[in-house]
């Protein structure tokens, strides 16, 4: 990698075509509710409360899409800017950053493996993680490739949520830590 490469921002954003899926689910969904709800309730006088909730879900699905549509990884010669879906927009010096893991992670039940990103502070705290779900394997590798400042460890093996429960519990999300057996 060139000197010049190094010095170039390097922007990654989530796949769009999830955002395009979720909105044609809702709307899939909601269409047909919002017309049997308009049909019961236009007749007794209370149309305005079904536009009311209609007005409200166009807001919060306004805000989503905003949100999502804004999701970024922008990694340049010093710093990792992180635009997350819920809290704000942060920003990791590359000299924070103590190493990085790259492995494919499998659920319970899922059918395929999932490339996934976990890049971890000098106390094993998680600073980013991107989701095979959310990202493209091309953008993980991206982001992983621009991290010269930090051991990036590539984990050969597929491992298994459980196997994550058991060794690296920090890295995952609340719920993601509690064993769901269904033995």
């Amino acid at each position: 990698m060139g000197e010049t490469a190094l010095m170039e921002s390097t922007v990654v954003r989530t796949r769009r075509s999830l955002l395009w899926q979720g909105l044609l689910v809702v709307a899939v969904i909601t269409v047909p509710l919002l017309l049997t709800l308009y049909w019961l309730a236009v007749p007794v006088g209370a149309g305005w409360w079904v536009l009311t909730a209609q007005v409200l879900l166009m807001v919060v699905l306004g805000i989503v899409a905003v949100r999502f549509a804004t999701m970024k990884v922008t990694i340049s010669a010093s710093a990792l800017g992180i635009v997350p879906f819920f809290p704000r927009a942060r920003d990791v010096e590359l000299i924070d950053v103590a190493r990085a893991i790259v492995l494919r992670l499998r659920r319970t039940g899922a059918t395929d493996p999932v490339l996934q990103m976990f890049v971890l502070d000098s106390d094993g705290a998680l600073l980013l993680r991107m989701r095979g779900e959310f990202w493209t394997d091309e953008s993980i590798n991206r982001v992983a490739s621009r991290l010269v400042t930090a051991p990036v460890e590539h984990v050969q093996n597929t491992v298994t949520l459980d196997e994550l429960q058991r060794s690296n519990p920090d890295m995952l999300t609340w719920f993601e830590r509690r064993p769901q057996r269904s033995r």
